[in-house]
């Protein structure tokens, strides 16, 4: 319950901060596409490959196993400024490398490591274009990675661990239409506290713009 009520007071003062900064005369912005919302979902992989973001390029370290989606909600808060909410779930199966040890997955009588995040980002749009609109993104999130068997000699139980995480990333979305489009990005999770561990997660999914 404490870890729930710090990410919701570390949101409420990421949105406070933001809004703070604003430079633009609401009065001035007023046409329907400042004020959007964006519905996004999609696919995701995750690379929990031990510290400091090692093995990036090794297929092996990539979570993309059983329902490896996700969802997520951004509006504008300012001018090139927009906030989004993410929710991800996606497993570590059989073979993958997690946290530097290989895993004994549900398919050879062990255990699929599973894992969901939240995540509340804001980002900056770094162009004025009806198309392409790359951005760069921080803020903070909260990780759970499920329990596991561990294929090292001995093989061991791993309990499962939960996580808050800075963020930071980058990202473009391209438009196709008035309100369809497509989003790509990749976002490096640093973990918060004692025990936590470093990873790297990506997105590429189909946006909604109303």
């Amino acid at each position: 319950m404490k870890k729930i009520s710090g990410f919701l007071l570390l949101s409420m003062l990421a949105v406070q901060g933001l809004v703070a900064q604003k430079t633009i005369d609401w009065n001035q912005r007023m046409e329907p596409a400042f004020y959007e919302w964006v519905f996004g979902f999609g696919f995701n992989t995750v690379n929990n490959s031990g510290a400091q973001f090692k093995e990036l390029t090794n297929v092996d370290h990539y979570a993309f196993g059983r329902i490896p989606f996700y969802g997520s909600l951004e509006t504008t808060i300012a001018y090139r400024w927009k906030i989004k909410g993410i929710l991800s779930l996606n497993y570590f199966t059989d073979g993958k490398v997690f946290d530097g040890q290989t895993i004994k997955g549900k398919s050879v009588g062990g255990n699929d490591a599973g894992y969901g995040s939240m995540d509340l980002l804001a980002s900056y749009y770094l162009l004025d274009n009806d198309t392409y609109e790359p951005y760069l993104s921080a803020g903070t999130g909260l990780s759970h990675f499920g329990d596991y068997v561990a294929l090292e000699n001995p093989q061991r139980y791993v309990t499962p661990t939960e996580m808050f995480t800075f963020n930071l990333g980058f990202g473009i979305r391209i438009w196709f239409s008035e309100h369809w489009g497509l989003n790509l990005d990749a976002l490096g999770k640093w973990g918060i506290g004692v025990g936590s561990t470093n990873h790297h997660q990506s997105h590429l999914g189909v946006l909604y713009k109303i």
